[in-house]
């Protein structure tokens, strides 16, 4: 491939120019242009400054194809946007405009009077994106698409380093190049966010965990604090997933007395972390309707979601995860739903293909699989990724809508891969 990647890095990019010429206006050039200049540096330093030296043999050439076709799916989801004429996007991007305002006269009163988690949030970070870049809709895509690349070069980087010896070629393909990757988390949105925060966690935890660095501790506490301004549930399940994954690996490493009061400091203030991101889980899904966190609460909670999300053309019944039979069809649904048969549009249609193509990986990949299970006790990277991707597939179960479990899926994505690449 490598020879033929000047061909293709000039294929893509004469296909963005092509995008961009024919989705953005031409009075909103020189605002998207702006943001150009600016994702260019970013996706430099992100090159030189983390993925070479990580990966000595990921080629410029290569990075080069893998940042175009990130922006080409975030070209793409600027498309179906203008296509539909409605979505999240446009809402964050009005009142974005508006926060803008209120942060260029250094006036922040305009947040005490609203929600400062989840959707709100952000409008918040668009109106600072715009206080300091220039409005632009398309340049924010762009600028949103490049934070979750981000994310992938750090999911990139936490493989290589927590399995040296493992070929990567398999895992720089999910990564990078899968559909679902490359399009979802490529717009002005939550997705993006998240898949950019939980970079950080997992290069975190791998710092930590395979080269004993306490700064790995900071590397996941700011993923948290990302993923939980946004989705502070989903900052919750990743605090479970780290205490199940980290404890075995914590009482090792405290038998050496030099290391125990670093350890312990370290611990504490992540701890206390972990209890405000808890707490603010769980305050975040009683807005949302979880009345009482008891088990008949959550199982109202449960059976609300799922009948809420009962909606539009890709509509399909979810999932009732009730004893051992109801986890396996729950597996089924999350992770390879829509089949083939229930594709009814070209969107839905890829996700199908997509869906059968890991299902191929599953099954070549078996082997690769139980043998990081057989590490689960000793290995808090592995521990970690499948306690986490199990949390959240009990979760997506609550949807009752191919588009959303598609979309929503991704953030799980390169957590799962570890397990088989």
């Amino acid at each position: 491939m490598e020879r033929h990647l000047p061909t293709l890095n000039a294929v893509s990019f004469l296909l963005f120019i092509m995008a961009f010429a024919w989705l953005v206006p031409p009075p909103e050039w020189i605002p998207a242009l702006a943001y150009l200049a600016v994702l260019v540096l970013m996706a430099k330093f992100l090159y030189e400054r983390l993925l070479k030296p990580n990966d000595p043999e990921f080629s410029p050439a290569l990075f080069s194809l893998v940042f175009m076709i990130k922006m080409l799916g975030s070209a793409a989801r600027y498309w179906m946007l203008d296509l539909y004429g409605r979505g999240d996007a446009q809402r964050y991007h009005q009142a974005g405009q508006e926060f803008a305002q209120s942060f260029a006269r250094l006036d922040f009163s305009i947040l005490g009077a609203t929600s400062k988690l989840g959707t709100k949030a952000m409008s918040y970070l668009t109106g600072l994106l715009y206080t300091f870049l220039p409005v632009s809709l398309f340049g924010s895509f762009l600028f949103f698409a490049t934070l979750a690349f981000a994310g992938g070069v750090l999911f990139y980087c936490s493989f290589r380093l927590a399995f040296p010896k493992a070929n990567p070629n398999l895992y720089r393909i999910l990564l990078f190049f899968l559909p679902s990757v490359f399009y979802w988390p490529s717009s002005l949105g939550k997705d993006a966010w998240i898949f950019f925060g939980s970079g950080f966690v997992a290069y975190g935890l791998v710092k930590l965990t395979r080269l004993n660095q306490l700064t790995g501790l900071f590397s996941m506490g700011l993923g948290l604090l990302l993923v939980g301004l946004i989705r502070p549930h989903i900052s919750a399940f990743m605090i479970l997933s780290l205490g199940v994954a980290y404890l075995p690996y914590f009482i090792r490493s405290v038998k050496n007395p030099q290391h125990l009061l670093s350890w312990l400091l370290g611990m504490g203030v992540f701890g206390v972390l972990g209890i405000y991101l808890l707490q603010s889980g769980v305050e975040f899904l009683q807005g949302r309707g979880l009345d009482e966190f008891t088990e008949e609460g959550i199982q109202e909670y449960y059976f609300q979601r799922q009948v809420s999300t009962f909606d539009g053309g890709s509509r399909f019944a979810p999932t009732i995860v009730l004893g051992v039979g109801g986890i396996i069809v729950a597996l089924v649904n999350v992770l390879l739903r829509p089949f083939l048969w229930e594709a009814h549009n070209p969107q839905a249609m890829m996700t199908a293909l997509e869906s059968m193509f890991w299902l191929g990986i599953f099954v070549y990949r078996r082997k690769i699989f139980f043998q990081r299970l057989r590490a689960i006790a000793r290995d808090p990277v592995v521990a970690f990724a499948l306690v986490f991707c199990f949390i959240m597939i009990l979760s997506l179960t609550t949807l009752g809508n191919f588009g959303l479990l598609a979309r929503q899926r991704v953030s799980l994505l390169p957590f799962l891969w570890i397990l088989f690449a």
